[in-house]
């Protein structure tokens, strides 16, 4: 049995020698799970023309039309009434079987300064990013602006922050309360792009960030250590799962936190995000830029059928600043 994506131009064709040109014959579409049961039907007319019928379809489009998610959809049952009995006959009905759609996941790792000490040398320095297809999602801690009041509401973050019992509060002062420890989340190179380019962080793409990192001084961006870029497939169903995690992620922003038991990092959430959608190769432990990097490099395959089994492709994109010197 040939497979085919739903986006193929596919073509029911029939001969049809008990009708005369320009008569119609009757088609029927039936689209089917994984299990083979019925998700839902659409019937329509093919012209006779040399006594033939040819319908052409694109699964995606019916499905679509009829409401159901495309990626719902694993087989399709085809039927032209080509003796024109209304009778679905031996043989008269094709089967066609569908490979799901792949989506390309990018996770990005700038590493920690070979010069950097302290906490961040520890792993506190250096991001973990990703993108699914060309959306990019990120996160880190939100210090506020330097002598300013740093004033928060807790809708975006749905959490408590002055414990009065309730996430509701439209205005809680946090100023001098926040540190790497604790601080209200938000996406961290995601922020700096949408405020270069005048977009909401969520409408940032890949792109935006690659030609951020790659084209930008560090001066600018902050991004002063080496910067891997790992790709690998998925497929379509589980990018939407990764696409979730992150929507609900930036909608609630949640508590950034470099203790893992108490709030969330760069990484932590790259690493949930993939788990989200089926991606759980990464070490429980895995906390830094680093350790994902290396999980990455040694853990990660692709799921779709197209790249099936094989492993991440991993690019150096940027090497680091020699001219960046800690501040201490």
């Amino acid at each position: 049995m040939s497979k085919y994506t739903l986006k193929d131009n596919l073509k029911l064709k029939v001969d049809a020698h008990n009708f005369k040109d320009g008569e119609s014959i009757k088609v029927r579409l039936t689209l089917l799970d994984e299990n083979k049961k019925e998700l839902g039907k659409k019937e329509d007319k093919a012209k006779v023309q040399n006594k033939k019928a040819i319908y052409p379809f694109i699964t995606e489009d019916i499905a679509k039309s009829l409401s159901i998610k495309s990626e719902d959809v694993i087989y399709v049952k085809g039927w032209m009434d080509s003796d024109g009995d209304d009778k679905i006959g031996y043989n008269e009905e094709v089967l066609i079987d569908f490979i799901e759609e792949e989506v390309k996941i990018t996770v990005i790792v700038e590493l920690p300064h070979s010069k950097e000490t302290g906490w961040g040398a520890k792993g506190l320095a250096g991001h973990t990013a990703m993108a699914v297809g060309d959306r990019f999602f990120d996160y880190g801690p939100d210090y506020g602006e330097r002598g300013k009041k740093f004033i928060v509401n807790e809708k975006e973050y749905n959490i408590d922050f002055n414990n009065d019992g309730d996430k509701l509060d439209e205005k809680v002062d946090l100023t001098g309360k926040v540190d790497f420890y604790f601080a209200p989340g938000r996406p961290w190179w995601g922020e700096v792009l949408a405020e270069f380019l005048s977009k909401h962080p969520s409408e940032v793409t890949l792109n935006d960030a690659l030609k951020l990192i790659i084209n930008f001084p560090w001066e600018k961006t902050q991004i002063y250590g080496t910067v891997y870029k790992i790709e690998f497939y998925v497929k379509k169903s589980q990018a939407n799962k990764m696409i979730e995690w992150w929507e609900d992620r930036y909608k609630h922003l949640k508590i950034y936190s470099v203790k893992p038991w108490t709030g969330e990092q760069c990484t932590t959430t790259v690493k949930e995000a993939l788990a989200y959608g089926g991606i759980d190769d990464i070490d429980w432990n895995t906390l830094t830029p680093d350790d994902i990097l290396e999980d990455l490099k040694t853990e990660i395959k692709s799921t779709s059928h197209q790249h099936k089994d094989k492993k991440a492709k991993v690019t150096l994109i940027k090497k680091e600043a020699k001219s960046w010197k800690p501040l201490n």
